[in-house]
């Protein structure tokens, strides 16, 4: 049954600080709101209602998240944001994390026009919230930007809230499409781009594809989930997309595309053989990127990735987007199109003695991985145990 017909009233509000807090568990109840507040005020992408729907009905039942969508209003009645979270249950421990169940790239609350928080009265406004809040050991949100579509986002201002050891990062885009990539990057990285080029024309005719019916969504995206199922067993990763479930929301997503849903689907294409794809979403003037994906070794040396990514920042532009989101990861090719990075933050907060053990183990664990990168040697042996283990489990 679709979570948005379930329609059990949401709790009692709880006032502390002249800040209301009422919880929701289901999308039914806050569904107007929400679209409200969104059409209305300023929400990430991944925040919109249509893309944390299809989180909940698609991803919540395997993952077994409850929804946990906080409304907080003013002592004057007036909406100030929605939080949207959920409870996940997690090798014997409880965990309030926000809803994203590993589909979203940033945790921003939805924020009402006109009104922006100081660090005091997002104090006031997150006591309320906690206190409504249902039982767990741990409060674990990660990858906090630090604004919102341009605006403050409260929640970096919380004293539990530091840096991660994660960045964002993305460009601005303006003026005419065609020339944007000379704009972009430097004289070396478009030399470099144009010999690469004249390589893949060589091998054949070359086609930039946004995915316009089912038909062609089905095929790029049956092309994205084979490169990247190739590209990660070579490497030892783990891909989210073997899961079902998660292949099947990203594919019903570019589906919605094409009836006002944000995700855009591309394909670039040798003689119709399709040699890299990327999906995206499109919201608030900015193309974010999430997915991208290429063909093995016989292109590797054409740099297929480089291309489709070239390909759509002048779509992008062309759109009239202002900004291209390449999101978390600093990675070196995004340094060929100009970035410029933006930190990322966690809150952690203990609730239980359990939660405060698992704090403690998480800790343990990501000085684990810092003291790996500062020693390569021991690394690289990591990693090659790694990779080993998953094709074993494979």
């Amino acid at each position: 049954m679709s979570v948005i017909q379930d329609v059990p009233a949401p709790t009692r509000p709880t006032s502390l600080g002249g800040y209301q807090a009422r919880l929701h568990t289901t999308m039914a109840t806050v569904a107007h709101l929400w679209s409200r507040l969104e059409s209305d005020g300023t929400a990430t992408a991944y925040q919109r209602l249509d893309w944390a729907t299809a989180v909940v009905e698609r991803l919540g039942t395997a993952s077994k998240a409850e929804p946990v969508i906080v409304e907080v209003t003013d002592a004057n009645g007036r909406s100030v944001m929605l939080v949207p979270l959920a409870r996940l249950r997690l090798r014997g421990y409880r965990t309030i994390t926000w809803l994203d169940l590993g589909v979203c790239d940033y945790a921003a609350p939805i924020l009402a026009p006109g009104i922006d928080l100081s660090a005091d009265e997002m104090a006031q406004a997150w006591r309320a919230i906690r206190d409504v809040l249902p039982r767990a050991d741990l409060i674990q949100i990660s990858r906090i930007p630090d604004d919102v579509t341009g605006r403050p986002n409260p929640f970096v201002t919380l004293p539990g809230c530091s840096r991660m050891d994660m960045q964002a990062s993305g460009v601005a885009i303006e003026g005419d499409a065609e020339t944007l990539l000379a704009r972009l990057c430097r004289p070396s990285t478009l030399k470099d781009m144009a010999k690469l080029r004249r390589r893949l024309e060589r091998a054949g005719t070359v086609t930039f594809v946004e995915a316009r019916s089912a038909e062609e969504i089905d095929r790029i995206f049956d092309a994205l989930v084979e490169q990247r199922r190739s590209r990660f067993a070579e490497i030892g990763r783990f891909n989210l997309l073997s899961r079902p479930d998660v292949e099947a929301f990203y594919r019903e997503g570019a589906h919605r595309g094409l009836v006002g849903g944000p995700v855009r689907l591309f394909g670039l294409a040798v003689d119709g053989e399709w040699i890299a794809c990327a999906y995206g979403l499109v919201h608030g003037g900015t193309f974010h990127g999430i997915l991208l994906t290429m063909a093995g070794e016989a292109w590797r040396n054409t740099s297929p990735g480089l291309h489709i990514v070239a390909e759509t920042l002048r779509w992008a532009r062309a759109e009239g987007l202002g900004y291209f989101d390449f999101t978390v990861g600093v990675m070196p090719y995004k340094s060929d199109f100009g970035v410029q990075t933006r930190d990322l933050s966690e809150l952690y907060e203990v609730v239980t003695l359990r939660g405060r053990l698992v704090k403690h183990a998480i800790a343990g664990a990501e000085a684990s991985k810092v003291w790996l990168r500062s020693h390569p040697e021991w690394f690289a042996r990591a990693q090659k145990a790694r990779r080993w283990l998953r094709r074993k489990v494979a």
